[in-house]
C-alpha cells in the first residue's frame, strides 16, 4: 500500500495552491476562463460525479479551481485530496491510494473533496470505486473524476448503478471547449456585462428565447444585442479561428496567431489517446481527411470508405463513433418522423464540435502548417461550412438544456431532415414537434432556399422556423432571420 506523508507535507498547506501550475498558467493567461459548469457541482452532497471532455480543454485546470475555491472557504486543506492517475494500475492501487488519504481524516467526520484526473488511464476503475462505495468508504465524501474519452468514461459509470450517491441534477458531466457566448464573456468585459445584464447565463432565460422565436416574435433582448453587432462578428470571426480552446485563444491573445506547437500538442494527445483503443493512425487521418473533403455534405458509410485503405463500412462506422466519443466529430442523423428519431441507416452529416479542433486535425492530415491554412480555409467557401459545424454543436447544448439528462444522446435529439424536394440543416425534437434551423450564411436568401422549414412545420400552426444568416435580422410569416453572432451568444 502506498503510504501518503503526513507530517505537515507541503500539499497540506491551503497556500499552496496558488503556486500549482495550472493556477499560475491560469493566473498568467491574458484570458481567463471559467467555465460556467465549474458551478454546477455540489460540493456538499454524497456524489460521484464524472467529467469528461477533449484533450485540452481545461479539465485539470478546473479541479485546481475548484480546490482553490473550497480553500477559500477555508476548508480543512486535510479533508482536499487531488490524484492524477496517469501512472496508477488497476482497482487495486486505486483503492489504495485513496485508502491513504482516507486513514488520514478517519478520526474526523468533516466532508472530504476527492479529486481523480484522468481516471480513465486506470482500467476498470469502475471496480475501485464500487469497493469504496459498497465498503462505506466514501460517506461523506465528494468525489469527481476526469477522463478525455466519452465512451470509457460513460460505460464505466453505468457499472455503477445506485452508487452516485445525492444529486438533484445530472452526475455525468461534460467540459467542452468554450462555447460562443463564454468566448465573448472572457474576452471582452463590457459583453461580459451585458450577457450578465440580460440574464443569458441562466438556461432558462435562454431557452425562453429560443421559445419566443419559434413563435414567430423577435425578443427585446435581440434588439439590444444588436447594438453590439459590430463587436459580436468581430469576436465571432476570431471564434472561427480559434475555437473554444483555451491555450489557443491565450495564443492568438498574445501573438496574433496560433503557435504549431500549440496545434502539434493538440494532434499528439489526442490521436495517442484514440491509439490506445487499438484503432490504426492510418485509419484515423485518412477517414479525417474524407469528412473534412465532405463536411456538412450527406455521405454514406460506403461513400467515406472510398479513397481510403478501410476495408468494410463497419470499421468507418467504429471509427466514427471513437472521434464522436473523443468529442472531435457530430454524426447527425436524418429525422424519420414516422418513427419521431434518427434514421441510421440513411445517409449523415459529419460535423466537427470545435473550429480549433478541426484546423488542428485539417493541417495534420494534409501535411500544412496549420495557422496558414486555418486562414486560407477561412477566406473561402470553407468558412460557410464551418460555421454550420459551429451552429451544430451549439445545437446539441441547447438539445441539452431543454432535456438535461445523464442519458443525453446527441443524434437522438439533434437531427436534419429531407424530402423530395427539400431539406433542414438541423432539427431539435421535442415534446410535441419539431424546432428547424436552417444556416444560409449570407445577406440575404430566398423563400425557394428555405423551403424546407415550411415542408417541415406544415401542420405546426405555432412553429417557425430559425434562419441562421451573416448579418440579416427579420421577421416574415413563419420564419425569424438571425445573425450567427447573436444567435450563437444566446445559447
Amino acid at each position: 500500500m502506498l503510504s501518503l506523508p503526513t507530517q505537515n507535507p507541503w500539499w497540506l498547506k491551503a497556500e499552496a495552491i496558488e503556486s500549482d501550475s495550472k493556477i499560475v498558467e491560469f493566473l498568467e493567461n491574458p484570458v481567463k476562463w471559467e467555465p460556467r459548469i465549474k458551478f454546477v457541482f455540489n460540493m456538499e452532497a454524497d456524489s460521484v460525479y464524472t467529467l469528461r471532455g477533449p484533450r485540452q480543454v481545461g479539465k485539470t485546470t478546473l479541479l485546481k479551481l475548484l480546490i482553490r475555491d473550497l480553500l477559500r472557504r477555508d476548508v480543512d486543506p486535510r479533508k482536499i485530496f487531488y490524484w492524477a492517475c496517469d501512472l496508477i494500475e488497476g482497482p487495486k492501487g486505486l483503492v489504495n491510494i485513496v485508502e491513504d488519504f482516507l486513514e488520514l481524516n478517519r478520526f474526523n467526520e468533516e466532508r472530504r473533496y476527492i479529486f481523480l484526473d484522468e481516471i480513465s488511464a486506470v482500467k476498470d476503475w469502475q471496480r475501485g470505486i464500487k469497493h469504496l462505495h459498497d465498503t462505506g468508504r466514501l460517506h461523506n465524501t465528494t468525489l469527481i473524476l476526469t477522463g478525455s474519452h466519452s465512451l470509457d468514461i460513460r460505460r464505466a459509470a453505468e457499472r455503477l448503478p445506485g452508487r452516485r450517491g445525492q444529486s438533484t441534477g445530472p452526475v455525468d458531466k461534460v467540459l467542452l471547449p468554450m462555447k460562443f457566448a463564454e468566448y465573448v464573456e472572457a474576452r471582452d468585459k463590457e459583453l461580459e456585462r451585458l450577457i450578465d445584464d440580460l440574464d443569458l447565463r441562466r438556461a432558462d432565460k435562454r431557452i425562453a428565447l429560443i421559445e419566443e422565436m419559434t413563435k414567430g416574435e423577435i425578443p427585446r433582448t435581440l434588439d439590444e444585442l444588436s447594438l453590439y453587432s459590430d463587436r459580436l462578428y468581430a469576436h465571432f470571426n476570431d471564434y472561427l479561428i480559434t475555437g473554444g480552446v483555451p491555450r489557443s485563444i491565450n495564443d492568438y491573445a498574445r501573438y496574433g496567431e496560433i503557435r504549431q506547437e500549440t496545434y502539434s500538442t493538440y494532434v499528439q494527445v489526442t490521436i495517442g489517446d484514440i491509439l490506445r483503443w487499438d484503432k490504426r493512425e492510418i485509419y484515423i487521418a485518412q477517414l479525417l481527411k474524407r469528412v473534412i473533403d465532405t463536411l456538412s455534405s450527406q455521405v454514406s458509410w460506403r461513400s467515406l470508405r472510398k479513397g481510403t485503405d478501410i476495408g468494410h463500412e463497419t470499421t468507418v462506422s467504429d471509427y466514427i463513433d471513437v472521434l464522436k466519443s473523443s468529442f472531435i466529430l457530430c454524426p447527425l442523423y436524418v429525422l424519420d418522423r414516422s418513427r419521431r428519431g434518427p434514421n441510421y441507416s440513411k445517409e449523415k452529416k459529419i460535423h466537427f464540435r470545435d473550429p480549433f479542433i478541426f484546423h488542428a486535425l485539417n493541417g495534420w492530415v494534409n501535411q500544412t502548417p496549420s495557422y496558414p491554412e486555418t486562414l486560407n480555409f477561412l477566406s473561402g467557401e470553407g468558412k460557410t461550412r464551418l460555421v454550420e459545424s459551429v451552429v451544430c454543436d451549439h445545437l446539441i447544448r441547447l438539445a441539452y438544456n431543454i432535456y438535461p439528462t445523464d442519458e443525453f444522446e446527441p443524434t437522438m435529439n439533434l437531427m436534419y431532415w429531407k424530402s423530395k424536394k427539400s431539406e433542414v440543416d438541423f432539427v431539435i425534437k421535442t415534446n410535441a414537434e419539431y424546432i428547424p434551423f436552417e444556416v444560409k450564411y449570407s445577406s440575404s436568401f430566398t423563400r425557394g432556399e428555405i423551403n424546407g422549414i415550411y415542408s417541415l412545420t406544415n401542420g405546426y400552426r405555432d412553429t417557425n422556423g430559425i434562419v441562421i444568416t451573416r448579418d440579416l435580422m427579420s421577421k416574415e410569416k413563419g420564419v425569424i432571420s438571425i445573425p450567427a453572432h447573436i444567435f450563437l451568444t444566446l445559447i
